[in-house]
């Protein structure tokens, strides 16, 4: 504790601790120079007993354990994360050869600034869809807090059986998080699932409604829209509902439905724009573990 309780005070601020020792006070001196450079009493107390013991505020040789990595291993750990972001800490490990501690691959790539991160899930887009979000951006950029509390998102999102196998991290520098090696495609799984549906608005939302089958326009509207949708976007005066552009949304039937309600426009591709995303994010986080596509339904409508 003598050794580490100090070792963070700039030089500056061991010169004020041993003239402020140094003072008349006794106990009254340790608490107004702890202080006085935002450290513990005991901090400046063994600071100060260090110096009149030894003269020396230099840290003392401890007795732990023997580093294990040399400097080139350490470069080489911090090699294989920046040539793979996506290595696990057992496959470094393995690699080197030599037995250490997860803790200590993460020590030496937080030396590097290089810190665990989920990747950015970008999606493919043409320069027309670049084009069109920009667009869409602009035409909202004056909106304020009032206007988008009347928006109302909606989305459907697959919920699979076991781990989302698309959940992986990478080792990357703050700031790196849109570069091409630290982001993944989205891709639709194959895994056996079923499909869910929701609305969120500013302070509220609807039911979840899982989506057995193939969804087509006219299953859209009579099982979601009217049932679902009417009553929800009646119950919240000047509603603008929003929706992406999946066929059965597009579909005229669907169209001739949604005339009677304010809705928003919404540029292709751009799921990444709804806040409906980290919503579902954080309720597949609250899925418990389902070995069927039953048990799986009815853990959706407990959600």
């Amino acid at each position: 504790m003598t050794s580490l309780g100090h070792q963070s005070l700039p030089p500056t601020n061991l010169d004020r601790v041993d003239e402020g020792m140094a003072s008349p006070g006794g106990s009254s001196s340790t608490r107004r120079v702890a202080g006085q450079v935002y450290r513990s009493e005991c901090a400046v107390r063994n600071c100060w007993e260090q110096w009149t013991r030894e003269r020396t505020h230099a840290r003392r040789t401890g007795s732990g354990a023997t580093r294990k990595t040399t400097r080139r291993w350490g470069r080489r750990i911090v090699r294989q994360a920046l040539v793979d972001p996506t290595v696990t800490r057992s496959t470094i490990r393995a690699d080197v050869g030599v037995a250490i501690v997860p803790q200590t691959i993460s020590r030496h790539l937080a030396e590097a600034n290089l810190k665990s991160k989920r990747p950015f899930r970008a999606l493919s887009l043409t320069p027309e869809h670049r084009q069109l979000r920009l667009q869409w951006c602009q035409a909202r950029s004056m909106w304020n807090v009032s206007d988008w509390q009347k928006v109302v998102f909606s989305d459907e999102s697959r919920f699979v059986l076991g781990t989302d196998d698309s959940r992986v991290w990478v080792w990357r520098r703050p700031g790196e998080r849109y570069n091409s090696p630290h982001t993944v495609l989205r891709h639709t799984a194959s895994t056996a699932g079923v499909m869910v549906w929701g609305p969120i608005a500013y302070d509220s939302r609807s039911t979840l409604i899982v989506m057995r089958g193939t969804l087509t326009g006219q299953r859209y509207v009579h099982d979601i829209l009217r049932p679902h949708v009417g009553p929800f976007l009646n119950g919240l005066p000047g509603a603008n509902f929003q929706q992406d552009n999946a066929r059965p949304h597009t579909a005229r039937v669907a169209q001739d439905f949604l005339c009677h309600f304010q809705t928003l426009p919404w540029p292709s591709c751009s799921s990444d724009l709804s806040p409906v995303e980290p919503v579902w994010d954080q309720l597949k986080r609250q899925m418990p573990s389902c070995h069927s596509v039953h048990d799986l339904e009815l853990a959706v409508q407990d959600l």
